[in-house]
């Protein structure tokens, strides 16, 4: 199974404003959903599950596989959402119902622990056009930064970059 690490990233690094607040450029929201519904999988993190569930926005979210990673013992209050404690944990399950590609889609934590266990194969960023001075950095952690291959890019609108790149193993 490939696993896609979607991240939407300001121009100074940060998924997150001080109060944990991403902001997306225009159209990017849209197209993330669209994403994440044909690949019919999303894994997210605790705080972006505890954002979505509220959020009129996932109301355009409805791929059949949602999951939550969180290490806590949390019971999802949507009964759309599984729990894993642990990356591998997630991709076994989505590998169990025969899903070819996980979507990575929520938070620093949840990027961070899927990039130390060496489990992305592409990494997607949407780059915005902001600055947030503070917030929540990219991967929240020192991880083992891999070599990345640009595999494309286009604007999402006139500001914004979607650039895809491929992470490239030992050997590659």
């Amino acid at each position: 199974m490939k696993t896609t690490l979607f991240l939407s990233v300001s121009i100074d690094g940060l998924i997150a404003d001080k109060e944990g607040i991403p902001l997306f450029p225009d159209g990017a929201w849209e197209d993330w959903c669209s994403l994440v519904n044909d690949a019919d999988n999303v894994i997210a993190g605790r705080s972006s599950y505890e954002q979505l569930k509220n959020d009129d926005m996932a109301s355009v979210l409805h791929p059949a596989h949602k999951i939550v990673l969180s290490s806590r013992d949390i019971e999802p209050d949507d009964s759309s959402w599984q729990h894993a404690k642990s990356p591998l944990e997630a991709l076994e399950m989505l590998e169990n119902k025969g899903v070819e590609e996980a979507i990575i889609g929520g938070g620093r934590a949840v990027a961070h622990s899927f990039m130390r266990e060496h489990l992305v194969d592409y990494i997607v960023i949407d780059l915005q056009t902001v600055a947030f001075g503070v917030g929540a950095p990219v991967f929240g952690g020192v991880i083992d930064i891999p070599r990345l291959k640009l595999l494309s890019f286009h604007h999402l609108n006139e500001d914004a970059l979607r650039l895809r790149y491929q992470v490239l193993r030992d050997g590659a």
